[in-house]
């Protein structure tokens, strides 16, 4: 059963038997889970008093814990329940913007440098050893982390996510992501796939972001190009002309390579309706076999939004192609 915490004044309060409907949501856009929750209020002296205000900490937790962050917004209209919105602490990381200069610096390390910088706690940083060059200036601290995976991938065609767990930051390989998360009728039944219960599904493919034929140039000249003839062939040309610079030219063609195997497929637009689970987020992988939409294999979970009211825990899920 889920319970939702306050730490007021270094006082845990138990907040669960006050608390109204309750969502939390996660975006690979959007470093960090969202916790939105209401909060009774009755005026009458008899009626409990919350704890909760801007700054306090709440925790959610069930089997294990699942959510902590900071509340940030309050928000109170007349006798109505008073309803909160808490960040974990990836929100520090979205709000603030920094200055970094590097210089031939592994992304591993670079990345390690600015959490240590903003005293982000580490769970696991995989292994990254693309030396980044690069100057940021005012960009927001997330985002200078992003870029510098996207990099990575494109060098590599190697894919990582990131999340917060238990206010420690992890960025692991997105194929090691991959869950199966289960939900329970009733105590006495047994689990089942989420995905054995899915409603209202939705499938949108398109090629408008397909690119079957990718150049590298530098200094106005072609130095590296890939391209998928089958491709071509079946949909038309659609090309992607990147520049590279002095000290990425030795990389071209292998980031072309890459380019062409992310951009070179049929892109997705899905989404479907299970029972909750607490596994699911944003950046994780799922499989899904759906025959009246024809989804099919793993997908990449883009966003997920968990509502629990009355005891009942849903979700709902945006998910892509890996």
């Amino acid at each position: 059963m889920h319970q939702l915490y306050c730490v007021t004044k270094n006082k845990q309060y138990n907040i669960t038997p006050i608390v109204g409907s309750l969502a939390w949501k996660s975006s690979i856009d959007t470093l960090g889970v969202q916790l939105d929750f209401e909060v009774a209020f009755n005026d009458d002296r008899y009626f409990p008093v919350s704890p909760v205000d801007i700054g306090s900490m709440v925790i959610l937790r069930n089997q294990y814990e699942i959510f902590r962050g900071i509340v940030v917004t309050e928000d109170r209209n007349g006798r109505q329940p008073r309803t909160y919105t808490a960040f974990d602490p990836a929100f520090y990381l979205n709000k603030s913007k920094a200055i970094y200069q590097f210089r031939q610096m592994p992304a591993d390390q670079a990345i390690n440098k600015i959490l240590a910088d903003f005293s982000v706690p580490v769970g696991n940083i995989a292994a990254m050893t693309v030396p980044i060059t690069k100057i940021y200036s005012g960009d927001t601290v997330s985002d200078i982390i992003k870029d510098i995976i996207s990099q990575v991938t494109t060098k590599t065609g190697v894919k990582y996510r990131m999340e917060m767990q238990v206010n420690k930051l992890y960025i692991e390989l997105q194929q090691n992501m991959v869950i199966t998360p289960t939900f329970r009728l009733a105590s006495n039944l047994a689990s089942a796939p989420v995905t054995a219960a899915i409603s209202n599904p939705t499938r949108k493919r398109s090629i408008e972001e397909m690119k079957n034929s990718i150049k590298i140039t530098s200094d106005d000249k072609v130095i590296a190009e890939v391209k998928d003839d089958s491709l071509i062939s079946k949909y038309g040309l659609l090309q992607e002309v990147q520049t590279a610079d002095e000290n990425e030219k030795s990389q071209a063609r292998n980031t072309a390579a890459n380019l062409l195997k992310d951009l070179g497929r049929i892109f997705e637009e899905n989404s479907i309706e299970v029972p909750g689970s607490d596994d699911a987020r944003a950046g994780r992988l799922i499989s899904v076999e759906e025959h009246i939409t024809g989804m099919t294999g793993n997908y990449l979970i883009k966003d997920v939004t968990h509502t629990l009211k009355g005891g009942i825990h849903s979700m709902q899920l945006s998910l892509g192609v890996v």
